[in-house]
């Protein structure tokens, strides 16, 4: 374990709660940041360089796409690029930034913007996949955007804004159509959560998701819930019985979910 503030590497205890920091300071340090500008405001003003600096950044990206972001830390990193871990705090300073640089890292090679003209619903869309395809890639993202405080780091500002100049460009004020943007995120990182979600379980029970529904409706139809509820007749009649795939599911709500957006009154 190590400090969440620092990266010093933490001593176990016995008993108890395990640390989060190495010190009063550290702790100190960490409430103050998240009280005034957020969990993740120790970002991306002057990221690392250096070929070092920009493989290990690659490899956290690694860790955290084949086992999830609460497996990183920085003593983790450093143990798996080979180096100290003094090497990783010089570059990194702190877990919170080291996942701020991620996203930056993500986000930052994709084309929010482009010249080529579209109407709005055919480039909200757009940015909506955009972003889709970022958590298909890398599943821990998700959870780390779906908040009210997440990392606002130069490219997630960069794509909000593509989204609310799609709004303002509609006639609305910049509030409307922050609450516009929002509404679109929220449908997709909520679309984004059954999809992590959905691959989890499949870790954990070894099944797919049309396993589960099958034997969810056979379930069902010896328990009566089937008469009291006639959708999931239809579904179990189906070729594909009770097959759900949440990309499908995402595209098929994303352009009506768009079209209501960019409605005007």
């Amino acid at each position: 374990m190590v400090c969440a503030e620092c990266g010093q590497e933490l001593a176990a205890r016995r008993t108890g709660r395990p640390r989060r920091y190495c010190s009063r300071s550290c702790q100190g340090r960490a409430y103050r940041r998240r009280r005034d500008q957020g969990r993740f405001s120790a970002v991306v003003h002057s990221p690392p360089t250096g070929a070092q600096s920009q493989t290990s950044l690659d490899l956290a990206i690694a860790i955290a796409d084949a086992e999830g972001i609460s497996a990183l830390s920085l003593g983790r990193l450093a143990h798996r690029a080979g180096v100290a871990l003094a090497v990783v705090q010089r570059d990194f300073g702190s877990r919170d930034r080291l996942v701020a640089l991620m996203v930056q890292r993500i986000y930052g090679s994709l084309p929010w913007r482009t010249d080529a003209p579209a109407e709005p619903v055919q480039a909200l869309v757009r940015l909506a996949e955009l972003e889709w395809r970022s958590y298909r890639a890398h599943p821990w993202l998700v959870g780390v955007l779906a908040s009210t405080r997440p990392p606002l780091v130069p490219a997630v500002l960069e794509s909000a804004r593509a989204a609310i100049d799609l709004f303002r460009g509609l006639g609305l004020d910049a509030g409307t159509a922050l609450n516009r943007y929002l509404a679109l995120s929220a449908y997709i990182q909520g679309m984004g959560l059954l999809l992590t979600s959905e691959q989890q379980e499949a870790v954990h029970s070894g099944t797919g998701p049309d396993s589960w529904w099958g034997s969810e409706l056979r379930r069902l139809d010896r328990s009566g819930a089937t008469r009291r509820h006639p959708w999931l007749v239809e579904l179990a009649d189906q070729p594909a019985a009770g097959a759900f795939d949440v990309d499908d599911a995402f595209h098929d709500g994303l352009r009506q979910v768009v079209a209501g957006l960019v409605a005007v009154p």
